[in-house]
């Protein structure tokens, strides 16, 4: 039975649909097809047969790999992980969470999950949502509560440790690529030289149909008001800090308004 040996575990709207890509092109990774197996949350009563149907790496892939951005966030799909692949490299993907919440909320927007009015109305609906359980809530409509990421972490990294979990921010990642690609590829102890090589891949930026064309056209969809942006950084102020200290970086940009 093959099981993954590497799993990029969220979060959602972060860069991993563009950080699955990236590795798909490394002739040292398998990536399993789809990209978002839902095993650990969704799908977990299929079995491992079924999860492991999806891995055929050949002798040459040094891993094989998945990518579920709700793995992060959800506490149970963290715990079936980390008691089924304890010995698997995790990857995760973040950017500023406020940022990474109205992404979030425009993405439920364009496939039509979202009902809400504005990004601040379903702010408001958010907690009531997820206590109802209301369209699986926890997993479409965690707008705020998905972007505390240190908690996350810390309870990944008591079976991970730093040996096995790597973090990527999506700023670096749009700022230089290759230097990324290659702390990503030590990091899986793979060969680095296809991190210059590699082109880039952008995926899942907002999309939606024009009036007269099938073919979907790429807009900008409008910037979150100051308001909330305050309310955003006041908000998660202490969990960038957290989080700061716990990667040993500076994260100010996070908590500017």
């Amino acid at each position: 039975m093959s099981l993954p040996t590497l799993v990029i575990a969220g979060a959602q709207k972060c860069g991993t649909s563009t950080l699955t890509l990236l590795l798909r092109k490394h002739p040292q990774v398998f990536m399993s097809m789809p990209r978002e197996l839902h095993f650990f949350d969704r799908r977990w009563r299929r079995g491992l047969e079924w999860y492991s149907s999806h891995f055929d790496p050949t002798p040459e892939h040094v891993h094989a790999g998945e990518s579920t951005p709700l793995y992060l966030y959800i506490p149970l799909a963290r715990e079936r992980m980390m008691a089924t692949l304890p010995d698997a490299k995790i990857v995760v993907a973040l950017r500023d969470p406020a940022k990474r919440a109205y992404s979030h909320y425009w993405h439920s927007k364009r496939l039509d999950h979202e009902a809400a009015p504005s990004f601040e109305a379903a702010l408001e609906l958010e907690a009531s949502r997820v206590a109802s359980n209301v369209k699986r809530g926890r997993a479409r409509f965690t707008y705020l509560d998905r972007g505390h990421y240190i908690d996350q972490i810390l309870d990944l990294e008591q079976t991970y440790g730093p040996d096995q979990l790597q973090v990527v921010l999506l700023d670096d990642l749009i700022a230089d690529r290759g230097a990324v690609l290659a702390r990503l590829f030590t990091f899986l102890d793979i060969s680095t030289e296809p991190a210059q090589t590699i082109p880039a891949q952008w995926k899942n930026r907002y999309r939606i149909r024009g009036d007269q064309s099938e073919q979907a056209a790429v807009v900008a969809y409008p910037p979150m008001t100051p308001g909330t942006r305050a309310m955003l950084v006041e908000h998660y102020g202490p969990y960038n800090d957290r989080l700061a200290g716990w990667l040993g970086r500076d994260l100010s940009e996070w908590n500017t308004v």
